[in-house]
């Protein structure tokens, strides 16, 4: 039994296996992100919310400032914070301040002395719009860490989970290793930095002092206001913004990452260990079968010129070396040696190897055969005269 031999795959269905392949997996990654968006808590998508029960939120918190008799109020624009705390005596939470822009992040600043403002991981840009002598310098893991400051609130709860942004600057009190700051100002409004949400949140509530601290730290003062903007506040027209102020956070520190395993890809597979190999060719190809080749491809292209100027300097790179004129010879100079040695005339010689490029394939193939026998006729001169013109059309100098 004879069996028959297996149809070979084409390039065109390898293509479109591939292309399936790639448009089937990105609907799988699709689908597989709608699901888990659309079944998510909605909770789990408000992080530090205060009414958020969840893991990341602070409901706990909420609960336990309400049970000391520092009730939460949760508002979303500054306008609404301004407005209650212009009577003072109030405690404003800011958990998101890179979404409030400079004039927002300045009148919160500018509040009255009566008024405590909690930033809650601010970034070096949010410090930047602030207007205050405050920096980042660095950024730690949250661990448990001791207070080492003269702050009541930090010297009460102990040791926390402290971490995130590092702060410096003039007039700060620093506690936990400056993971908090504290800025407090004649006459303006005292400004609490926290380098991480972890003390804030439900599930790192119960943990070490944490609960402690936050509540030490939110109920300076009778109420809290809670401000849980989510959304970034509309840049002003006339507020300038570079592009890095408007990517994510994440974008710089990825790119730079991206580029450093471009680098170390390239080094790893650019490196040479030592000097190259020299390997015998799998496939010895003939000569002619080369030279059938490349003629194929000029004709296919109609390259008259550029198959012209190919013989040409074919017949150039063998009559130097005999006629001793060097690498580069002037027309004229070459043309006198190549007709006193081959008795050709000095006109005819010029006409093949400098004239105009013929222009079909009947004129390429009498230049090839008048070339070949002009070389012919210098590196073996005979005794037989010369013709006193020769052209490319007219075949080989009789």
């Amino acid at each position: 039994m004879t069996l028959a031999p297996p149809t070979a795959v084409t390039p065109r269905a390898r293509w479109r296996a591939r292309i399936l392949l790639t448009l089937a997996l990105l609907a799988l990654v699709s689908l597989a992100f709608w699901v888990l968006s659309s079944t998510a808590p909605s909770g789990e998508r408000g992080a530090l919310d205060p009414d958020g029960a969840h893991p990341q939120g602070t409901r706990a918190l909420t609960v336990l400032l309400g049970n000391h008799g520092h009730p939460v109020r949760k508002v979303t624009t500054v306008e609404d914070v301004v407005g209650r705390a212009a009577a003072g005596n109030v405690t404003i939470v800011v958990p998101f301040p890179y979404n409030l822009a400079d004039e927002s992040l300045q009148r919160l600043a500018g509040l009255p002395d009566s008024v405590r403002v909690v930033f809650v991981q601010p970034d070096a840009f949010t410090l930047d719009d602030l207007g205050v002598d405050v920096r980042v310098t660095g950024a730690a893991f949250p661990e448990p860490i001791d207070p080492n400051c003269s702050l009541p609130e930090a010297r009460s709860a102990g040791d926390a989970e402290m971490g995130g942004y590092r702060f410096a600057g003039s007039g700060l009190l620093l506690c936990y290793n400056r993971t908090l700051a504290v800025l407090d100002r004649p006459g303006k409004a005292e400004l609490v930095f926290l380098g991480t949400p972890e003390p804030l949140v439900n599930d790192q509530l119960a943990e070490r002092g944490n609960a402690a601290l936050s509540l030490g730290l939110l109920s300076a003062h009778r109420d809290v206001l809670w401000l849980q903007r989510i959304t970034p506040e509309p840049i002003a027209e006339d507020e300038p913004r570079s592009l890095t102020d408007l990517l994510p956070r994440w974008v710089p520190a990825t790119a730079g990452m991206l580029a450093a395993a471009g680098l170390l890809a390239a080094f790893w597979r650019g490196r040479r260990l030592s000097a190259p190999v020299a390997e015998p060719l799998p496939v010895v190809v003939r000569s002619t079968e080369t030279v059938e080749g490349r003629a194929r491809l000029y004709q296919r292209a109609r390259a008259h010129p550029e198959a012209a100027e190919a013989l040409r300097s074919a017949a150039l790179a063998r009559l130097l070396p005999v006629l001793g004129l060097g690498s580069r010879p002037e027309p004229r100079e070459v043309c006198d040696a190549v007709a006193e040695r081959s008795g050709w005339p000095a006109a005819s010689v010029g006409q093949h190897l400098y004239g105009s490029p013929p222009v079909d394939d009947r004129g390429l193939v009498i230049l090839a055969d008048a070339l070949d026998a002009l070389v012919s006729a210098v590196i073996a001169p005979t005794s037989t005269p010369a013709p006193q013109q020769a052209r490319p059309d007219e075949g080989r100098p009789s």
